[in-house]
């Protein structure tokens, strides 16, 4: 089938001015041209490596790998610079430029993979199927910080991982080496955060005329459309037609969980009003009615996770260089797939644990079938190096907290409860799916037995391995993801010998698809319209649905950025602000604390100790409060609303010290005491 060149055109435009209204709604001009240039230099590099690699091919298989290679690899060059002393603009250039510098010897990997060759239409297919990014995070990501008269305010949802980014973006930004934990005094930051650098040199360039929120934002589009293309690859790697794999990964982006369809049910049920639903975090329903594991769609990666979305596309092409490799001798094949892999684990760790589990299982499998010990030893020698390497490099950065156990080997009982039900609701619409393809992969297997292997290395680490303090549930969201990245190729698998049955099957098969289809839209459906409601003030599990920063904050944020420096250690009662403001210091004012409750970081016990000593600073008398201040190396003690409903007189006692801690800022509801020495 040949595309007129009028079609493709007509498509590449219609998408281009959704992507552009998109990006116009997060970003200025001339932050906008900066941001996507130091995004897209990063890109390139990868797209002429896999090029090389696929010589011949067309453009999908460079177009589909090539940005998440060059994505993983800047940011791995990157970070060796930064290490080395390396600061300023110029890094942006630098690292893709040495990255570059591998397709030379990338053209020798040329016969070595299977990999897609381009069919006239895969460009309207996936053109059509970038529509996504703009359908689902265009109203989200527009409302992201929208400041007005009342303050400036961020859903709840993304005081999570996007608040987080912030923090660790703000942190990496001051350039440190190791960067400093921004919760605890004297640590390092044990935190994944190599894929956040790109980032941070582009903040620590042009934060006096870009916004954080813009760069982030910029960076997220980006980012969620390499990861919409390369699904789309990964499908067609495996033989499937243009549109099926097209739909396949619509379906898997759009229809994942039954979640949203039970809410409404259960709500009419008991005639609560529907609306109702705005008050859910609704992709955890099975969370929240079951006490299961939560289970979070696509459309939440694409929402917050960028840095994901890199560790985990890294390592599933690792995986493919295995499972689509064309010699079943190849060392070769198996230590680029050990470097992807190994990236997968330096940018996103656990993930890329789970990722190299599952390629373990896989090649075990074939060596037993086989019984071929020399291969055996040979791919493991070769995949090893660079894992270990990676290894090496994260234990190196710090990655890991030493002070106490971070994963535990045991079975995690929440994995348990009310299983089957959890995981319909969870996975329904592409189990469903997936169940009706098996029979096809059994009799026309198509070499997918890479997922099935992922797929079983997901089942231990969901029932056997857990996450410390994150409520038994981190794995969960890690398992979701890659189950259903993988059964984006085993749908669209399905869609394919759907399109060849006979007519009087066909309507009857695909009106089927169409019912689970729209059973499984109300969930992603209600989560865009929760994500951008910004509106929406009322009492969440963790605070409020939406962060308000008030006026008064937006004045302490400005005072600090003018007249403390970015080493500043500034201390609030993390207790009572927890967890509405447990970012507040690291994410808004820019500085560190003394000592904070961070969500994201384990084991937590260490931050708890340390945080109720420092908050008793706020009650005892003033000369021990000093004292205690000045021991934690604290410069600013900050008392909001949350400090003076929790410590009655506070300033009071601080105003009977003024040599040693005077008053150096107030507003409406904040003061600020300088710590002198």
């Amino acid at each position: 089938m040949t595309m007129r060149p009028q079609a493709v055109s007509a498509a590449l435009l219609v998408v281009a001015s959704a992507f552009l209204a998109t990006f116009a709604a997060v970003a200025g001009p001339a932050v906008l041209a900066f941001g996507l240039l130091s995004q897209l230099i990063f890109l390139l590099p990868g797209v002429l490596i896999v090029r090389a690699v696929a010589p011949g091919g067309g453009w999908l298989a460079p177009l589909a790998f090539g940005p998440l290679l060059g994505q993983a690899l800047g940011s791995f060059v990157l970070t060796l610079l930064w290490v080395a002393g390396g600061r300023g603009p110029w890094l942006i250039a630098a690292a893709p430029l040495l990255v570059a510098l591998l397709v030379l010897p990338a053209r020798r990997l040329a016969g070595r993979w299977r990999l897609p060759f381009t069919e006239p239409t895969d460009a309207i297919a996936l053109l059509a199927l970038l529509l996504l990014v703009p359908l689902v995070v265009g109203l989200p990501f527009a409302h992201v910080g929208d400041i007005s008269a009342d303050g400036q305010d961020y859903r709840a949802y993304f005081t999570a991982d996007y608040v987080w980014r912030r923090a660790v973006v703000l942190e990496l930004a001051k350039g440190d080496v190791l960067p400093i934990n921004p919760y605890f005094t004297g640590d390092p930051l044990h935190y994944y955060w190599m894929p956040h650098l790109l980032s941070a040199v582009q903040y620590r360039f042009a934060n006096a005329w870009a916004a954080l929120d813009e760069l982030l934002l910029i960076r997220s589009v980006a980012i969620d459309a390499v990861l919409i293309a390369f699904l789309y690859g990964m499908g067609r790697t495996f033989g499937v037609r243009p549109w099926s794999a097209a739909g396949g990964v619509a379906f898997v982006v759009l229809a994942s969980s039954f979640e949203g369809l039970y809410a409404l049910y259960d709500f009419s049920r008991n005639n609560a009003p529907l609306a109702a639903v705005k008050g859910l975090n609704i992709d955890a329903v099975s969370r929240w009615y079951f006490q299961g594991i939560p289970i979070d769609g696509l459309q939440r990666l694409l929402f917050y996770q960028p840095h994901h979305v890199v560790g985990y596309g890294i390592g599933m092409i690792g995986l493919i260089a295995i499972a689509r490799r064309i010699r079943p001798f190849d060392a070769i094949a198996f230590a680029i797939a050990g470097l992807c892999l190994g990236l997968s684990v330096a940018i996103s760790s656990f993930a890329g644990l789970m990722l190299t589990a599952g390629a373990a299982v896989y090649e075990g499998v074939a060596v037993l079938r086989d019984l071929d010990w020399r291969r055996a030893f040979a791919h493991a020698g070769a995949a090893a190096i660079p894992l270990a390497a990676a290894t090496g490099l994260v234990l190196a950065l710090r990655y890991v907290d030493n002070s106490g156990s971070v994963v535990e080997l045991a079975v995690n009982r929440m994995a348990l409860r009310d299983f089957w039900w959890v995981t319909l609701l969870s996975f329904g619409p592409v189990l469903i799916l997936c169940a009706a393809a098996i029979p096809l992969l059994w009799t026309q297997p198509r070499g997918l037995g890479i997922f099935a292997a992922l797929a079983a290395a997901c089942v231990f680490f969901y029932f056997f391995v857990n996450v410390r303090d994150h409520q038994d549930v981190y794995v969960g969201w890690r398992v979701g993801h890659f189950l259903f990245m993988s059964a984006a190729v085993v749908i669209g698998v399905l869609f394919e010998h759907l399109h060849k049955l006979a007519a009087k099957y066909r309507s009857l098969a695909w009106s089927g698809v169409v019912i689970v289809l729209a059973a499984g839209l109300p969930t992603t459906v209600i989560d865009i319209y929760n994500t951008q409601d910004i509106t929406n003030f009322g009492q969440a599990p963790s605070g409020r649905w939406t962060l308000r920063l008030t006026p008064d904050d937006l004045q302490v944020f400005d005072w600090f950025k003018h007249n403390a420096a970015p080493s500043a250690i500034v201390q609030i009662d993390p207790v009572p602000r927890d967890p509405e403001h447990w970012a507040y210091v690291p994410a808004f004012v820019g500085r560190r604390m003394a000592a904070g409750l961070p969500i994201s970081m384990v084991p937590l016990a260490k931050y708890q100790e340390a945080s109720n000593e420092v908050r008793a600073i706020y009650d005892e008398p003033p000369l021990l409060a000093y004292e205690r201040a000045v021991k934690a190396g604290i410069n600013y003690v900050l008392v909001g609303l949350p400090e003076r409903g929790a410590h009655d007189g506070v300033e009071q006692r601080f105003a009977t010290v003024p040599q040693l801690m005077p008053l150096v800022f107030k507003n409406g509801t904040i003061s600020i005491y300088e710590v002198r020495r």
